[in-house]
């Protein structure tokens, strides 16, 4: 075996003795004589093999008919050529009694010394920020946090900062990590990874911190739903439904006055040994992500050339909006003789009077409406609780009159010009007949000559109007 094979199994060996199989031979052939320090219960540090020994006797618990069972993850092995060797690892912890199954984990580090061919554990302690055994009761030995300080005065610096680096690359997004025990309604444990979020002191009521401090860490317009999926109730639902999880994401209010979008996931657990229902909490900082997600929504939601909204985003924002009554008007732009446009000047310049329009248009009503593409040269635009029509018409006016100013290049003679349709109303139509009175009155004002703009009035036409939305 190598020396990394042998080490693994040093490890495996060690956990498998003290959480499983309960086995304290099997723990003591893992360990060195010269102990520097194992971080076991709440006695923090012991440093003898006798110590060990009767910490792990007191430690066993009668637990009938609970199986336990380990998993590892993210592995790390780091050998120094004095002989000694770091371990860091992610441990996963099955307790299943009968049906009811609860899953703990924690960070795990060790310094081991080689002794002849053999690895020893001459030091080891759990990290606490994903430690959740507190949610199980029947572990044989429970392990807990010791100070990093203190690992590195006993261990040395490298040790120390292969540990800490180890930590940090596991655990960078997590902000704060809590114990909830929801059927007493109060905190167990927090454990903070910095100081965005509060410091909860065990014992204090769960859902009255939630209510009190809402209004410090939630922006207002996020406060409804992270109280509804957070709320006792809803937890207590979530439990009787069978739910494992719940999530919240949400904007944070950080102490200097920025913003940060934040997780909050709540892994359901019962408790096999007390029946009580629990949740291991974390905060996480998914700011970077969600930008990156936000910025995919609103990049799908663009027109690629013009950056306003495309057909489809158009037609569904439209929609969302027509619930409301108040006044309304649905625009139609389309440019005049685009085609000559586009042959006389090369498509790269009728590109350019595209872009030109939709930013003239977007400067127009950015305040009181929203702008698409619909496609090929037209565009629209949506405006709501516009002061009278003769207003509306002064603003589309001097839409036409800026589109004129527009040239598709150095050389071109030609002035470019646009026609517009409009349709007004209050009433609840749908967009669909929106669309069709705002496209009948463009293809009047076409028809009439064209750089000019026409209301619609309810005149027939023989247009046809089908597929408008394919």
């Amino acid at each position: 075996m190598t020396d990394r094979e042998k080490i693994t199994q040093v490890f495996y060996d060690y956990e498998d003795g003290g959480l499983v199989s309960a086995d304290l031979d099997k723990v003591m052939r893992c360990l060195d004589k010269d102990l520097i320090g194992i971080g076991i219960g709440e006695q923090g540090f012991v440093t003898s093999l006798e110590d060990v020994r009767q910490v792990f006797l007191s430690g066993v618990k009668n637990a009938p008919g609970i199986k336990h069972s380990l998993s590892f993850e993210h592995i790390h092995i780091l050998i120094h050529e004095e002989g000694f060797a770091n371990l860091c690892a992610k441990v996963i912890v099955r307790a299943q009694k009968g049906d009811e199954l609860t899953t703990s984990q924690f960070l795990q580090f060790l310094t081991l010394i080689r002794r002849g061919e053999e690895w020893k554990i001459c030091g080891l302690h759990a990290s606490s920020p994903v430690v959740t055994e507190e949610s199980v009761e029947a572990y044989p030995l429970k392990f807990a946090e010791k100070t990093l300080q203190s690992l590195k005065e006993k261990i040395g610096e490298e040790a120390y900062l292969t540990e800490e680096q180890y930590r940090q690359a596991v655990l960078a997004d997590t902000i704060a990590f809590y114990i909830i025990n929801f059927s007493l309604d109060l905190f167990e444990k927090c454990q903070l990874n910095g100081e965005l979020c509060a410091f909860v002191e065990p014992g204090t009521p769960y859902e009255q911190f939630l209510s009190d401090h809402l209004p410090l860490y939630v922006m207002e317009e996020d406060r409804k739903i992270f109280l509804e999926t957070l709320s006792l109730q809803n937890v207590m639902d979530a439990f009787a439904s069978g739910k494992k999880e719940l999530n919240c994401e949400y904007r944070f209010l950080c102490p200097d006055g920025s913003v940060l979008w934040m997780v909050t996931i709540v892994r359901l657990i019962t408790d096999v040994a007390t029946g009580d229902k629990k949740g291991i909490m974390y905060v996480k900082d998914i700011d970077a992500a969600k930008h990156r997600e936000l910025d995919m929504i609103a990049k799908a939601d663009r027109d690629v050339m013009t950056g306003v909204f495309n057909k489809s985003a158009f037609i569904g924002s439209v929609s969302s909006l027509l619930c409301d009554r108040e006044a309304h008007a649905f625009v139609m732009l389309d440019i005049d003789n685009f085609k000559a446009i586009n042959d006389t000047n090369g498509h790269p310049a009728g590109d350019q009077v595209l872009i030109a329009i939709a930013g003239i248009l977007k400067d127009t009503f950015s305040a009181d409406g929203i702008v698409g593409r619909l496609g090929g040269d037209e565009f629209a635009a949506f405006i709501q609780g516009f002061r009278s029509q003769d207003d509306l018409r002064n603003r589309l006016e001097h839409v036409l009159e800026q589109i004129t100013k527009i040239k598709p290049s150095v050389k071109a003679l030609s002035v470019v010009t646009c026609s517009i349709g409009v349709a007004l109303s209050s009433d609840t139509l749908t967009i669909e007949q929106l669309y069709k009175r705002a496209d009948d009155a463009l293809y009047r004002a076409k028809q009439n000559g064209k750089n000019q703009i026409a209301f619609y009035e309810g005149v027939k036409n023989s247009v046809s109007m089908e597929n408008i939305f394919s």
